[in-house]
């Protein structure tokens, strides 16, 4: 235990170095290039501290979740290349300790690394995930952004519009074309804007247009309905609505309508599935393939860490710059097989399941085998 618990306060020492040398570069040069927007924000967001502290506190969780595997793996490196460097790791075999028993802290650390990084996908990142739909140029969220149109698959609806904000969730003079099951007051809908409303006891979830210009009269005209439910509410049939406002049903929500990567990114793994039982969404490989993703992460990021220690632990003993480089090799041809696979799933060349799990049915025996002179 003596052995472990000086590894691992070796190891988290030098993550906590690497994470926070990392991440300060990075938001540091981000910050110097966007200053001006973040100076211009800070008077009304409490001041400047404040608004860079807010902006960057979110992202340090976004980077934690995008680079906790590879700096687990070099800050494992770190630590066992250092008690080499001291011939600390000569004495500890020499005592009789095994290469495994060296090694056990390390692998012990990245497992827990790999645990903290799961729960931060799945409980911490979709609770902020609005934060990162925004960036330096748009930090209130209400700078108008080029909208794609966007059918729902369930209705019909083909989704189109001038712009979008991120902020209210609102689409600027959105243009809606109806499909011939709800086009008995006309083809399409225009109006002056519509925003994004979630399920509440007055109606489901979907869009409140406001300012409808066509079809004319919209107050004096009967809801539309299909497949035996309202689509289209009216002020006929639903007095919560104002004068010239209609309400459109849709289970698409605001950032899936507008393709934002952000949604999927940064939901639970549930919601992912959710999202994939949705009519109204037609996901396309990409979902499934974050879904399968999502439960090996923790067994890749394992294995990552598995091919790197015995460079440093193996009975091939080497020069810290050697194992060091050898290190980069492996990672290097961990994301070749990573990424490979995923974009192949991606383009619909493989299923999104073997898309994701052929990266740890290549690298966790490679893993293994790298591992096993460890036992020896």
């Amino acid at each position: 235990m003596l052995i472990d618990r000086y590894i691992a306060r070796a190891q988290l020492n030098a993550f906590m170095i690497v994470f926070i040398s990392l991440a300060g570069l990075t938001f540091v040069v981000d910050a110097f290039t966007n200053m001006e927007e973040f100076v211009a924000h800070a008077a009304e967001a409490g001041g400047l501290w404040k608004v860079l502290g807010k902006y960057y506190g979110y992202r340090l969780i976004s980077f934690f979740d995008a680079t906790s595997g590879i700096i687990s793996l070099a800050s494992a490196m770190f630590a066992l290349s250092w008690l080499e460097r001291h011939n600390e790791l000569t004495a500890l075999l020499a005592a009789g300790i095994t290469r495994w028993r060296i090694a056990r802290g390390s692998i012990i650390f990245a497992a827990v690394v790999a645990i903290i990084a799961g729960a931060n996908r799945e409980f911490v990142l979709p609770r902020i995930r609005d934060a990162f739909s925004r960036n330096a140029q748009d930090l209130k969220g209400d700078k108008p952004q080029p909208f794609e149109a966007r059918y729902d698959h369930e209705t019909e609806i083909l989704f189109r519009g001038r712009s979008v904000q991120a902020g209210p969730r609102r689409i600027e003079a959105p243009s809606l074309l109806l499909p011939q099951g709800l086009s008995e007051h006309g083809t399409q809908i225009d109006a002056a804007e519509a925003l994004w409303l979630p399920a509440d006891s007055r109606h489901p979830a979907g869009y409140l247009l406001g300012a409808v210009k066509e079809p004319s009269g919209i107050d004096r005209l009967a809801p539309v309905e299909a497949g035996g439910r309202v689509v289209i509410e009216t002020r006929a049939g639903a007095d919560w609505l104002e004068p010239g406002q209609c309400f459109v049903v849709s289970a698409l929500a605001f950032e899936q309508l507008i393709g934002s990567a952000n949604w999927s990114q940064y939901s639970s793994t549930a919601e992912l599935v959710r999202a994939i039982a949705n009519p109204s969404l037609g996901v396309g490989p990409d979902i499934p393939l974050r879904v399968h993703s999502r439960f090996i992460a923790p067994f890749l990021d394992m294995a990552l860490a598995l091919l790197g220690i015995p460079l440093v632990v193996g009975p091939n003993r080497r020069g810290i710059f050697v194992a060091v480089g050898l290190c980069v090799a492996m990672t290097v041809l961990f994301f070749l097989v990573t990424l490979g696979c995923h974009a192949a799933a991606a383009n619909y060349a493989i299923s999104p399941s073997v898309g994701a799990w052929a990266p740890l049915l290549v690298l966790a025996p490679l893993a293994a085998w790298r591992a096993q002179p460890m036992w020896q």
